[in-house]
């Protein structure tokens, strides 16, 4: 009475909907389920005297380990999310701690090459935001280019026109 994975599968909503029209649980699905055994088949009298508890034990013992193996792994599963959870975030309080500032005296010459190298960063990030500065003014000369011959929009987001003026809602727009 094995069957396939998929197979099995196909019966899920059938059983759900049987489910739910127990309010008590799986004693209730289950007595039902024996009784419609015993009513329509010859489940318990068919075979060997004691046939049908073998079958049944076997049944339930084979199911119980899948499901208890499934248990298993999802809560392995779930302690080690918590694990590497925890670690970035022991990771991300570590990197927030700031460390205190040292002080360290500097001969003449050194305060001189640190002076000199800060110089050095300094000029070339001024270079750098006078050319983004020219890149942003090549893309407004070529917007106007495009935008002339065309009309403004007013604040209504329609247009103002010598005889005629409208605007326009999101409730028009669609």
């Amino acid at each position: 009475m094995s069957g396939d994975g998929n197979q099995m599968e196909t019966f899920d909503s059938l059983f759900l909907s049987i489910a739910q029209h127990h309010p008590q649980g799986a004693s209730q699905l289950l007595d039902t389920f024996v009784n419609f055994l015993g009513r329509k088949t010859d489940f318990f009298i068919g075979g060997q005297e004691g046939a049908w508890q073998s079958l049944v034990m076997s049944t339930f013992k084979k199911y119980e380990k899948i499901s208890r193996d499934a248990h298993e792994a999802e809560l392995k599963l779930k302690k080690e999310k918590e694990a590497v959870k925890k670690a970035a975030s022991a990771k991300k309080q570590e990197a927030e701690v700031v460390k205190p500032a040292e002080i360290k005296e500097l001969t003449d010459a050194e305060a001189e090459q640190l002076q000199a190298e800060l110089n050095a960063k300094k000029g070339g990030s001024e270079a750098a935001p006078a050319k983004a500065e020219e890149g942003k003014g090549n893309d407004e000369e070529e917007e106007d280019e495009a935008e002339k011959g065309k009309l403004k929009p007013n604040g209504g987001n329609g247009c103002d026109l010598e005889k005629y003026k409208w605007t326009q809602t999101l409730q028009d727009v669609e």
